[in-house]
């Protein structure tokens, strides 16, 4: 539906007001910065995008949970698993990237919560000194479009 008065985008079948396409863009903006700054970081150039995202809501909320993770992303909870377990520190340090630690719930032992490791804050500034300027060239040209 158009929202008259805003200029739009229209798609074959709905219609973008230009707020929600700005909103867009920057979150895309974000992470295929993001996506490659993890690449570069990581030396892995096979990084899958839900892998990146998983990071990111790691690094953006306090301790989220396996569960939380799913529901924010809306992956499976198999694929979680496998996000999370890629991003840990395996045994013997072979199996991840060790950018997150999993403990157990202090409020509930039955679940495993995430935080960043200390390699997961070296990326996060990593990621930071990569994506700032690119989001700062987006939102300067936003500012000066007529």
């Amino acid at each position: 539906m158009a929202v008259i008065g805003l200029p739009h985008l229209t798609l074959s079948f709905f219609t973008l007001p230009s707020k929600a396409l700005t909103t867009m863009f920057t979150a895309i903006t974000i992470l295929s910065s993001a996506l490659s700054a993890f690449k570069e970081f990581t030396g892995d150039s096979d990084v899958q995008v839900q892998t990146v995202q998983t990071f990111l809501i790691v690094a953006t909320s306090r301790n989220p949970s396996m569960e939380d993770i799913t529901r924010i992303i809306g992956l499976s909870q198999a694929a979680t698993s496998r996000n999370i377990k890629k991003l840990a520190e395996g045994p013997k340090a072979q199996e991840g990237y060790g950018l997150i630690t999993l403990n157990l719930d202090p409020y509930d032992g039955r679940k495993r919560v995430t935080s960043l490791s200390a390699r997961g804050y070296e990326l996060v500034r990593f990621i930071e000194n990569r994506t700032m300027p690119q989001l700062w060239q987006h939102f300067i040209q936003l500012a000066v479009k007529p």
